[in-house]
């Protein structure tokens, strides 16, 4: 992945000049010149077939794959046992749409909610093909839990919102390739997400302690700029 984590320790920049933290207004007046989720990464986009340059959006840079639950066979003190093998969860569609709000203020409102309700679905579904689309060996991932913790957002500067959210998630059971069963104890992550109209970005971050929302405007990094743009909405 282009720039996957970044360490979180911005807070030493001057609190006029954060033009690369999460979503502070450049200037006074409400407009901004900030791109759009997509745009901010179209310089990552390759040409066509025919060596073509331009610009243009670039693909989703997540993990991809399709992994079905299984029942597979367990020794279990001299006992065969049966267990369900864990599954991805699909990524989810965009937010939903919000032209059938009747006034402008219940558009936002309608938008916000969507948003608040994308980004933990598609955390969760990320963690699941993290975890399972690139595993080798013969051992079985049985479980995968999440859970979140905490969600906060705000309006981003050039459109939609950023939504920071901290959650427990990871692999808590499976049986390893000699057929030995264990159980781990999942701690916390937390990712700051960018999502308008055009698509979604992501940058993990590498402290997933609980931070006031000032600290989260204020000194995270922007996901454009310092993440992976992970997926795109038409």
């Amino acid at each position: 992945m282009r720039r996957r984590s970044v360490l979180t320790g911005i807070a030493a920049a001057s609190a006029i000049g954060l033009a690369g933290c999460a979503g502070v207004p450049t200037d006074g007046t409400g407009e901004s010149d900030a791109p759009s989720v997509a745009e901010g990464f179209a310089g990552d986009a390759t040409g066509d077939a025919d060596g073509d340059d331009t610009e243009g959006t670039p693909e989703p840079d997540r993990p991809g794959c399709e992994v079905e639950s299984a029942v597979i066979d367990v020794d279990v003190g001299g006992e065969t046992r049966e267990f369900e093998t864990a599954a991805t969860v699909p990524y989810p569609a965009s937010p939903a749409a919000v032209g059938e709000a009747s006034s402008a203020e219940e558009t936002v409102s309608v938008e916000e909610a969507a948003i608040a309700d994308y980004v933990p679905a598609f955390e969760e579904a990320y963690l699941t093909h993290e975890i399972l689309c690139d595993r080798t060996g013969s051992g079985h991932v049985l479980s995968v839990d999440y859970r979140t913790d905490r969600i906060e957002g705000f309006d981003r500067d050039g459109g939609g919102r950023l939504v920071y959210l901290r959650y427990a998630g990871g692999a808590t059971a499976g049986v390893d390739g000699d057929g030995g069963m264990w159980q781990a104890d999942i701690g916390f992550s937390a990712v700051l997400y960018a999502v308008d109209a055009t698509g979604a970005a992501r940058v993990e971050l590498d402290d997933p302690r609980d931070r006031s929302r000032s600290e989260i405007r204020s000194e995270l990094p922007n996901p454009v700029e310092a993440g992976d743009l992970v997926a795109v909405f038409e």
